[in-house]
């Protein structure tokens, strides 16, 4: 008889995977009117509302890496329309066999942990638990000294990295750096980061040739435009985006600064000096002073956005004299932070900063195939293995346990379903041969493992590189399809950037070796001497930073690479210590002594809410994140809002909103009916 179905209609969740169950179940696969019959989601739908029904749940399942066959039946006909049944092929679900040597596995491990971006680490984590059957092993020490931290997190990301995948030609709109918008229509290529930024390469179909489009200046979101599209022949993400030197094309530029303020801009015009103060056109000029004691300092830059978003964190401190583009730039970008901070008070209620909501059907769907594999490979795990591997509390693993044993073939026997037990302790898995391997990988599993293996070939450990090198050539194997992404993605660490700044800095680490170092503290605008021992160097955000103990602080320390003017060894080295565990790989760590700030992000700009450890959180309309945070030096609230133009602004307290208003109105009027 069948078996007994629960009252409610079985979740979103248990659909999925008993649908995934019924199509490998089934060599010959199922119809319409089968499905109809079974599922209780399908039933008594017209036939519109099924086909899309029907059509997203496919799309979820491909993009679970579960590819959903459509057969004909030759002859057979319902109606007008010809027959046809679906199933899983065996062969298209399961990941292919591979396995690791243990350095190699090392080399996945550290990849999978990457990621900042909570879809992508998610992703790169259950792609590398699947391929190492044995669990995740611990990244060594060997890869101690060196941490990667990769973001993705522009709202398009996804849906450009699918459309060059998939050869789609896509609409949006974008931005450029004067804040001009114009629609583009392009057929995209590929996507790649360089210097901390994620670039899409495509062909411009409105102005018929190749462009490269830097995706957080896409301001819309990503249409199909339908059709489709061939990438060139050949074609290699990497060798496009080497074409980026911040080097050449350099444009040069003044700026008024309040004396003793913009040392950065100061350093940098001192430097494109000629070794005897010459200086070389943009370099430091004549430092002439203007009637009203500001220093005019020439410099140069590659990166307008990045120039700008400098120059507006400055404020009142910096005037820019020329060019006229990038003068247009800063107004443009103090003047859209200071329409956010003068915007109406959101209204939003904070709570405890924690995940919200249950998370979406696919993970969970994907979490529960990939218990049944797991169990099923390794006997009879206990309770606690099996929440220790998947990285769940006991109560949210025997969650998915309870979910699982409800599925199986919709409505079907009991010889149909999926057996689960673990009371016991342990648990076991029957009646699932068909799960018993592995998922392949996806579209983004495969993107992240691959670009984060590609970005851990750029650390300075030749030893390790080969193991990377070929846990990369087995990944590429396993993927299948996906394969081929290392043409169309493509990424480099920053210090593999600018190696010549950062090569000492990775060799003290090796050696342990106490530096001696020059450093811009752009807090206080100043330089400062320090020794410090230092740790790892980390990548985060595009930028590197030295994780050290200092000396002077008798404190951890993290340092800038990009703001380190000079590091000398002092021929002292030291013996890792109590002190230096406590330098973890995070970049902020709040104190009871910091100022207690509401900030509101836009939702273009979400990602960034996780990087302040906020206490309390709240949803804004429009999609935008309100967060209590805490902050070290509340002095440097206006020129956060400035850089981040309109997508950041103080909510609370009341006051410091008003003088971070009060500030960009005073940077504004520097540029007379320009800023107004």
């Amino acid at each position: 008889m069948p078996a007994k179905r629960i009252d409610d209609a079985p979740s979103r969740t248990e659909k999925l995977v008993s649908l995934t169950y019924a199509l490998l179940y089934r060599k010959r696969g199922y119809s319409r009117a089968e499905l109809r019959e079974i599922v209780d989601d399908y039933r008594g739908l017209g036939d519109e509302a099924f086909e899309r029904k029907f059509e997203r749940d496919k799309e979820d399942l491909r993009q679970l890496g579960i590819p959903v066959e459509t057969l004909t039946e030759e002859g057979f006909f319902d109606g007008d329309r010809q027959l046809t049944r679906y199933r899983i092929l065996p062969e298209k679900y399961r990941l292919p066999p591979v396995s690791f040597d243990p350095a190699e596995a090392a080399a996945l491990a550290l990849a999978s942990k990457v990621w900042k971006d909570p879809v992508l680490g998610t992703a790169a984590s259950r792609a590398a638990s699947r391929m190492l059957l044995a669990g995740l092993l611990d990244a060594g020490a060997a890869f101690q000294g060196h941490a990667a931290r990769l973001h993705a997190g522009d709202a398009v990301f996804t849906d450009v990295l699918r459309a060059a995948w998939e050869e789609a030609p896509i609409r949006f709109t974008y931005r450029a750096v004067d804040g001009t918008e114009s629609h583009r229509r392009v057929e995209p290529w590929g996507v790649g980061s360089r210097f901390g930024n994620w670039y899409l390469v495509g062909l411009d179909r409105d102005r018929g040739e190749e462009r490269m489009f830097r995706l957080s200046r896409i301001t819309s979101g990503i249409a199909r435009l339908g059709g489709t599209m061939k990438r060139p022949e050949g074609f290699r993400i990497a060798a496009h985006l080497d074409r980026l030197d911040p080097a050449s094309a350099m444009t040069p530029a003044a700026v008024e600064l309040l004396p003793g303020r913009g040392l950065a801009l100061r350093i940098a015009a001192a430097d494109d000096a000629g070794p005897d103060g010459s200086g070389r056109e943009g370099g430091a000029g004549s430092g002439t002073v203007t009637p009203d004691g500001r220093d005019r300092v020439a410099f140069r830059y590659h990166d307008a956005e990045a120039a700008a978003a400098e120059l507006a964190e400055l404020g009142p401190a910096a005037r820019v004299a020329g060019p006229p583009e990038l003068r247009d730039a800063v107004v443009q970008r103090l003047r859209a932070a200071l329409a956010a901070q003068r915007a109406p008070r959101p209204s939003y209620q904070l709570k405890p900063s924690r995940p919200s909501g249950r998370p979406a059907a696919t993970k969970v769907v994907a979490r529960a195939l990939d218990i049944v594999a797991y169990v099923v490979r390794h006997g009879a795990p206990t309770v606690e293995e099996t929440a220790a591997h998947f990285g769940l509390s006991k109560a949210a693993l025997l969650e998915d346990l309870a979910m699982i044993r409800m599925c199986g073939v919709p409505n079907g026997l009991p010889d149909e379903l999926i057996e689960v037990e673990w009371e016991t302790g342990v648990v076991t898995v029957g009646n699932a041969e068909g799960l018993a391997d592995p998922v392949r990988l996806n579209l983004l599993e495969a993107f992240s493992l691959t670009v984060g293996l590609q970005a851990i070939l750029d650390l300075p450990h030749a030893g390790e590189r080969a193991a990377v090198a070929s846990a990369l050539a087995k990944l590429t194997e396993a993927a299948g399809e996906f394969g081929q992404l290392g043409r169309i993605v493509s990424t480099r660490l920053a210090s593999a950037e600018d190696a010549d700044r950062t090569a000492v800095l990775a060799q003290a680490v090796h050696a342990r070796s106490v530096l001696r170092l020059e450093y811009h503290n752009r807090v206080r605008e100043e330089i400062t001497v320090r020794e410090v021992e230092p740790v790892r160097l980390l990548e985060d955000g595009g930028r590197t930073y030295l994780q050290a103990w200092c000396r002077h602080a008798g404190a951890p320390r993290n340092f800038r690479a990009d703001r380190i003017l000079d590091a000398t060894p002092s021929g002292e080295t030291f013996e890792p210590g109590a002190r230096h565990a406590g330098v973890g790989e995070e970049l902020y760590t709040a104190a009871d002594t910091d100022a207690v700030v509401v900030l509101g992000f836009s939702a273009r700009l979400g990602r960034l809410v996780e990087d302040y450890a906020p206490t309390r959180t709240a949803a804004l309309a429009g999609g935008g994140t309100a967060a209590e945070v805490r902050i070290a030096a509340p002095g440097h609230l206006p020129g956060l809002v400035a850089r981040h133009g309109g997508e950041v602004a103080v909510l609370e307290p009341a006051g410091q909103a008003a003088a971070v208003a009060e500030w960009l109105e005073s940077a504004l009027s520097l540029y007379g009916k320009e800023g107004l």
